[in-house]
């Protein structure tokens, strides 16, 4: 029986969602229902799909969707125990579902469950991986833990958004709002979930995450960033004040240096903000967990070099 639903989110991109659609293809596991979910706003990739991929379950969005309702329409249509929403522009490795199927049957308790994975460039250069981990398994116990791993001065990388396969049951009742952090809303909606039960990474690299020009994290957005303080704020019970005041600190930087969106702040809102960091930075070298942090950096850099 079926228990997992990939969809392959697509939007005017053609090229990357073939070989996307390819990667799921060739998994050395075929247990699941692969359906291309086309947001497209022309018809390029619905050609394409019908003229080399027929067998294809291909669902056109017509007029094309915001991020968020697409992300929620997929949600609606799921009848699997599992889904999962994956981009265009990555790409599964060969065991991604045979790996995931086995992390799923160790930790069958957990609502959603994702991977590392290895950052390529356009060209398909590697350039790293997305997070850290000298153990098989991480445990996400609650949202503070996932908070750490985003907004935390000392984190280890994350597991990108495309890999999560999700437990239907649970979160298909929990709804992307984009007023919780516009173009970072998915963020919020990940500590949304972790609210209801634990998180797995599995620290092997099961895809390969493309950076691009066309990214959508590679335009940023400050008054997203400050919609999602607002978010982290008003759920200071769940993630803790040290991971507000560190992001706040990432954001008050941000916005001294090239003010909101593009436009300058006015000299009196940076001389507080400015005011705000020399006490944040004064008060991080006074914690024992500043120099635990530098000594494990310099660590890794001695690593390397020997």
């Amino acid at each position: 029986m079926t228990k997992l639903t990939i969809f392959i989110l697509c939007h005017n991109r053609p090229a990357y969602a073939k070989l996307a659609i390819q990667s799921a293809l060739c998994q050395t596991n075929q247990n699941f229902r692969l359906v291309i979910s086309d947001n497209s706003n022309n018809d390029e990739l619905y050609q394409l799909l019908n003229s080399e991929l027929t067998t294809l379950e291909i669902r056109r969005r017509v007029p094309s969707l915001p991020v968020e309702d697409h992300f929620s329409k997929c949600i609606s249509e799921v009848d699997t125990q599992y889904f999962c929403l994956f981009h265009d522009d990555d790409l599964m490795e060969l065991g991604y579902v045979e790996a995931m199927f086995k992390m799923m049957a160790i930790q069958p308790n957990a609502i959603a469950y994702s991977c590392n994975a290895e950052i390529i460039d356009e060209a398909g250069k590697l350039k790293g991986s997305s997070f850290k981990s000298k153990d098989r398994f991480v445990i996400i116990e609650n949202s503070r833990a996932l908070a750490e791993r985003y907004f935390s001065r000392y984190p280890n990388g994350i597991a990108p958004f495309p890999a999560y396969i999700y437990r239907s049951d649970i979160v298909r009742k929990i709804y992307i709002n984009p007023q919780t952090g516009g173009k970072y809303s998915d963020v919020a909606w990940l500590i949304e979930i972790s609210k209801c039960g634990t998180i797995i990474w599995n620290s092997e690299k099961l895809i390969r995450y493309r950076i691009h020009a066309d990214n959508d994290g590679g335009v940023e957005s400050t008054r997203d960033r400050l919609r999602l303080l607002r978010y982290l704020k008003m759920n200071g019970s769940f993630v803790g004040q040290t991971i507000i005041n560190d992001y706040r600190f990432f954001l008050y930087k941000k916005l001294c240096k090239t003010g909101l969106d593009g436009r300058k702040l006015p000299d009196r809102y940076t001389k507080i903000l400015n005011r705000y960091l020399l006490i944040y930075r004064l008060k991080r070298f006074l914690k024992i967990k500043t120099y635990s942090y530098l000594n494990y950096k310099l660590g890794e850099i001695l690593a390397r070099v020997s």
